[in-house]
């Protein structure tokens, strides 16, 4: 039997978050496992609330969006080799369609005060699955590196000093049966158009598929809010 990475120790090792994002590529380093490892989520802890909604006389199209990421695992910038090494032996693709921020998402992510921010549109095809994971913000620390020579807060894997740095999730259609989503063993469904979602990504295992006949247009934000920070129950019309 091969031996066993002691994931943990070598995080502890890390240092700034350049030093995290050259772990996350060594082809050894199995990115899932160690994420998962250091999950501190049981059961019955916080995963996930709809915190506010998004109003307002808009509608999400597929027209005229700007492909970022593919579902293959090749050529794929975010995925890193460990992370490809691993999805591939258990069967799975990227999971979703990555698309650019159109001016419907940047009027979103500016209306909820995110500064330092990524918002990406992830289409998720039917039959597409993203496998259960939690969240190392690799894609958030190569596109907005201004960060990349910090330290690394490693119990809250963001950079050192850093405040109200948050992911959420808008939904930019409403639900249809089919698509799933889960959070720790909590399950977000029947949404609606607007409705914006936080979670704890730091710590909560979570995983989506699409088994309805429709693509799922969700958008993901990472950045710093100060808003979202101290709000909650909120309605924000665009």
């Amino acid at each position: 039997m091969g031996h066993r990475i002691d994931y943990k120790k070598l995080y502890e090792q890390v240092n700034t978050v350049n030093d995290w994002l050259e772990l996350l590529k060594s082809p050894e380093f199995n990115w899932t496992e160690c994420m998962l490892s250091l999950s501190e989520y049981t059961p019955g802890d916080y995963s996930f609330e709809k915190i506010g909604q998004i109003t307002g006389d808009w509608n999400f199209n597929l027209e005229d969006l700007q492909l970022n990421v593919s579902e293959s695992l090749d050529n794929n910038d975010y995925a890193d080799q460990s992370e490809v090494e691993f999805k591939k032996q258990h069967n799975f693709d990227h999971g979703y369609k990555e698309y650019q921020a159109n001016d419907l998402a940047n009027t979103i992510a500016n209306a909820l005060g995110f500064t330092d921010y990524k918002a990406a549109i992830n289409l998720q095809e039917p039959g597409s699955v993203k496998n259960l994971h939690a969240d190392s913000l690799n894609g958030w620390f190569k596109d907005v590196d201004k960060f990349k020579n910090m330290p690394l807060d490693k119990k809250l894997k963001q950079p050192e000093g850093t405040q109200g740095l948050h992911r959420i999730f808008v939904a930019l259609t409403d639900w249809k049966p089919g698509w799933m989503w889960q959070f720790g063993v909590d399950h977000w469904t029947d949404w609606k158009k607007g409705d914006v979602v936080h979670f704890d990504w730091r710590n909560v295992p979570h995983c989506t598929a699409n088994a309805g006949y429709f693509p799922r247009p969700i958008l993901k934000i990472t950045g710093i809010s100060d808003f979202i920070e101290k709000n909650k129950n909120f309605k924000i019309s665009i």
